[in-house]
């Protein structure tokens, strides 16, 4: 009987019919106090510590129910007969504290989270039920009866039903008020207590950090990020060891910080190509945050450590730090073919992605501009060269697959002309310009579409600095023209008489065709000399011809 009275009066539909409770009362609208715009503008210090300063400081952070009562500001002393103010007439808000704690505990948390919003006396009634075990045992009953329902992930109802979601909303209603560290130990108190109400898990905090922070500033939620953390304070402890020692030292460890900060911060879907904006910019600015709590040269690890590829060892699972690295045809298998080798490619690169899209948004306060990406790639291929350094065909790939960032900002990065490896470069440019063209070619079969944007950059970048379309523009066009060629014969030169080399031949041939009308394009606005330009014209059909042969 108990049961089904809680799911009838406590289950919230999206109906008109039923009105907010608070549709029969005057909802007060309440400011943030006066000290909180110069609290969460102070610089932090930076997250990954050895000495763990902030984590021995929260280890003193009390999590009983009369840390809770003074965070909150509750007054302790009882009251006669158990109503708040005796000398008033019994009223909504004038009622004794076991029946506030039944009518909060039969009523759904999003009209608790109302109530709490139409006078301060209702807000002080319920926090008082916040800050005792009666609430975190109706979480608990409100996520059994959750877990028992068919509403899943992608249901509309999925949000309304969630009851992290609405002890989410519940705490940030409460603490409204509050400077927001101070909210962050209010939340970091009510989180541990629920998490030993539920038997130690986290699934599940993420949304209810997720419904707090909505709608806040970077620096708050930087804030939030370390209280959250700090739930279960192993997971702190973990990703210190495994960001201070070498790759794959702690495999159980690595795995462990995955699956907690997975679970807590980045729980939203990261497949971009498929993802609406504003879900691409919710998974862009928490891996933000959580990447800024790292300092500058732990970045990459702790990116590769969240979305790198795994693999199975006598262990388990485990984080393969080696994956990109073995190039060697002879132990390849269908793990290393080039389907499955771009699909986690991709996959590693989604969050480099949505950092991009959360810059270019409006809708964030954060920003990543592209050469601090390409920094943060950088450092990610830098975490995996204790194991051995990214293969040729990974870093081409990863280019590849972000042509218009990445690789932009590899081409724009490289073609100096002040440093003095200048000559290497031009070659290693030219030659990547070709790697990159004939992966796009094997997923297309259009690779100027994809190559027009970066192409265009890198070459406006070399005029500008010269002043003219001579000179570096010249030099590097010309450097392309020379490279296709130089590919195309050694592959006619070690040709053998097999359908494999015959087939190499041919998608060589058939990209660098696809190049033409784009490389042709540049090569209109410089003053090459005729013979040149009659080269650059010849040199399809000449192809052709050995092609023949």
């Amino acid at each position: 009987m108990e049961s089904s009275v809680r799911l009838s009066l406590r289950k919230r539909r999206n109906s008109e019919s039923q009105p907010t409770i608070t549709k029969f009362f005057t909802t007060v609208k309440r400011d943030r106090s006066l000290s909180e715009s110069k609290n969460v503008s102070q610089k932090l210090e930076e997250s990954i510590n050895p000495a763990q300063k902030e984590v021995e400081n929260a280890e003193n952070l009390l999590y009983s129910e009369d840390e809770l009562r003074d965070l909150l500001g509750i007054p302790s002393p009882s009251f006669p007969n158990d109503i708040p103010n005796g000398e008033n007439p019994i009223g909504l808000e004038n009622l004794p504290k076991k029946i506030y704690s039944y009518i909060f505990t039969i009523l759904d948390l999003h009209s608790v989270n109302s109530l709490s919003l139409t006078s301060t006396t209702m807000a002080s009634r319920v926090k008082c039920y916040v800050a005792g075990h009666e609430f975190y045992r109706r979480i608990h009953l409100d996520q059994l009866d959750f877990m028992d329902s068919s509403i899943r992930p992608d249901d509309e109802e999925f949000d309304e039903n969630d009851p992290f979601t609405a002890c989410g909303a519940l705490i940030k209603s409460i603490t409204i008020t509050l400077d927001t560290k101070v909210r962050a130990q209010v939340f970091l108190n009510i989180c541990r207590n629920l998490r030993i109400q539920l038997g130690g898990s986290l699934h599940g905090f993420g949304r209810l950090l997720e419904a707090m922070t909505q709608h806040w500033k970077f620096s708050e939620r930087r804030i939030m990020v370390k209280a959250a953390i700090l739930i279960d304070n192993e997971v702190r402890l973990s990703l210190i060891k495994v960001l201070t020692s070498s790759p794959g030292k702690y495999v159980g460890l690595e795995m462990k910080v995955r699956s907690r900060l997975t679970e807590l911060f980045l729980n939203r879907n990261q497949e971009i190509e498929d993802t609406l904006p504003d879900e691409i910019i919710e998974f862009g600015s928490w891996l933000s945050i959580l990447l800024r709590n790292a300092v500058d040269k732990y970045q990459g690890k702790l990116y590769y450590v969240l979305f790198g590829p795994t693999k199975l060892s006598r262990t388990g699972e485990c984080v393969d730090w080696m994956y990109f690295g073995d190039d060697n045809n002879s132990r390849a298998t269908l793990r290393k073919s080039e389907a499955n080798y771009k699909k986690i490619m991709t996959t590693l690169l989604n969050g480099i992605r949505a950092l991009r899209v959360m810059s270019n948004s409006k809708n964030s306060d954060q920003a990543w501009d592209e050469k601090k990406i390409y920094q943060l790639f950088l450092r990610i291929v830098g975490s995996c060269e204790r194991e051995g350094a990214w293969s040729e065909t990974a870093c081409s790939m990863a280019l590849a697959i972000d042509t218009s960032g990445l690789f932009s900002e590899y081409l724009i990065s490289h073609l100096d002309p002040r440093r003095n490896d200048y000559s290497k470069l031009l070659d290693e440019c030219a030659e990547m310009v070709c790697l990159v063209r004939t992966h796009l070619y094997r997923w297309s079969s259009t690779p100027a579409t994809f190559l027009a944007e970066p192409l265009h950059h890198v070459f406006n970048h070399l005029a500008q600095i010269d002043g003219h379309y001579g000179g570096n523009y010249k030099l590097f066009l010309d450097k392309i023209w020379k490279t296709q060629k130089a590919r195309m014969t050694r592959l006619v030169e070690c040709a053998r008489n097999t359908t494999e080399w015959n087939l190499s031949i041919r998608d060589e041939l058939d990209g660098q065709l696809s190049m033409v009308r784009l490389l042709s394009d540049f090569t209109d606005v410089v003053p090459l000399r005729p013979a040149v330009r009659a080269q650059a014209i010849r040199e399809p059909h000449e192809q052709d011809e050995q092609q023949e042969e």
